[in-house]
């Protein structure tokens, strides 16, 4: 019988400061896929060339030719490479946002999961 009294104070934390540890858990994740990807800087350089791999121009109309060439082979790259990685941060950020909404969802019906599995094995069929 004892053990009855601890049920109100672990569903007083459940749904209190363990639900808040699991949005500050979510928002952290949030903030670390962000970070990882960089999107901003991401956008902000989409651009650049990759690596900053522009070479020396060089003399004359052909050194110039094969200036531009690198240059706008380099920035292509970059360009491509970038908008890959956005794509994958969407991903990222997708799978985020159904992992979220399951682990909420979880979360707030697990005690009355298991209250309901308790009940169905002690009571019966």
């Amino acid at each position: 019988m004892q053990y009855i009294s601890f049920v109100p104070a672990l569903l007083i934390w459940w749904y209190g400061r363990g639900l808040t540890d699991l949005f500050s858990f979510l928002l952290a994740l949030l903030d670390y896929i962000q970070n990882l990807f960089s999107v901003t800087a991401l956008l902000k350089t989409l651009f650049s060339p990759w690596k900053k791999m522009v070479g020396e121009r060089g003399r004359g109309i052909d050194g110039l030719k094969i200036w531009l060439l690198d240059n706008l082979v380099s920035r292509g790259v970059g360009f491509v490479v970038r908008v890959l990685m956005i794509f994958v941060f969407l991903i990222a950020f997708l799978a985020f946002l159904i992992f979220s909404v399951i682990a909420i969802i979880f979360w707030l019906f697990m005690p009355g999961i298991v209250a309901a599995s308790f009940i169905y094995i002690f009571i019966g069929k």
